[in-house]
């Protein structure tokens, strides 16, 4: 297939629920991003949108977490978290078999799922990119979530990886998105130690320690523009070689470790340089929300 298109943007679900509450300047910045991102993505008429984005303990809680997954069934399931509505996607099977064995024959250990289900990290820029749910998508979910994560490295591997099975895969066109970040802090600061605690002894706690959302949030703008523009320069590479993912989730949170999305993304169109479309802090967003276009 033909890679026409590439974007990044953030997920939260927040950015539809909490729509008004945002200065009406800065939401109106960050949508008129997202709609030219869909109107572009009309365009180019892609046959199939593989989305690179997380889950939240919802399809892959604690008892199953898996570092890669791709959807291979007919359709993924929209879970109707983070106050979204249920919903069906269909899948370019097809082509998600094709990332999938390509990827595993290029070195990735790809789990996999035919009875997949997507939270708000897909369905939140599905609603503002392709709002009838009608262009057909490869989910590959990521795990950003809970350590032990994938490297940042590792991300970008599995970009490359992606990028060689899409370009050797069926006939067609296909538009890029990594979805996530960038800086915020998701719950607590007890929540969140309690989360980057070892793997085998969170799950029998996990009740205890849920996740409360504020009105507003911290967020971190110089790192959200440092990294920006690493991103508008086709830099991402000196991005992972330079920063750990702990050293990230101290300066812009454990929200971005989600970043991870936009590494793999970007390897995915060969680390083109790119434009942000928008950059907003929206502190009742909880995130530094931004949308950027790859320019391919």
């Amino acid at each position: 297939m033909e890679i026409v298109g590439g974007f990044a943007c953030s997920h939260a679900g927040l950015i539809v629920t909490r729509r008004t509450r945002a200065p009406a300047d800065q939401g109106e910045r960050v949508y008129a991003a997202y709609a030219a991102v869909r109107d572009e993505i009309g365009r180019l008429r892609p046959d199939a949108l593989v989305v690179i984005a997380t889950d939240h303990l919802q399809a892959f809680p604690l008892s199953n977490v898996v570092p890669f997954s791709i959807g291979v069934g007919p359709t993924a399931k929209g879970l109707g978290d983070g106050g979204l509505a249920p919903c069906t996607v269909p899948i370019h099977q097809a082509l998600a078999q094709a990332i999938l064995h390509g990827g595993v024959d290029r070195g990735m250990d790809l789990a996999f799922s035919e009875d997949v289900a997507i939270d708000h990290s897909f369905v939140m820029p599905l609603t503002l990119l392709t709002p009838g749910l009608d262009v057909p998508i490869v989910p590959v979910v990521q795990n950003c979530n809970v350590p032990p994560r994938p490297t940042f490295r590792r991300s970008g591997e599995l970009g490359q990886a992606l990028r060689q099975a899409i370009l050797a895969g069926p006939e067609g066109r296909v538009v890029v998105v990594g979805t996530g970040g960038l800086s915020h802090w998701v719950g607590s600061a007890k929540r969140r130690a309690f989360m980057n605690r070892a793997a085998g002894t969170r799950l029998s706690e996990l009740a205890a320690y849920p996740v409360d959302l504020d009105d507003t949030g911290e967020i971190n703008r110089e790192f959200d523009r440092m990294f920006l523009d690493r991103v508008v320069a086709g830099r991402l590479p000196e991005f992972v070689a330079e920063w750990r993912p702990d050293r990230v989730e101290a300066v812009a949170g454990n929200g971005a470790q989600e970043l991870r999305n936009w590494i793999t993304a970007a390897a995915v169109v060969g680390d083109a340089p790119a434009q942000t479309l928008a950059y907003e802090p929206v502190a009742e967003w909880l995130t530094g929300t931004a949308v950027v276009r790859f320019r391919l």
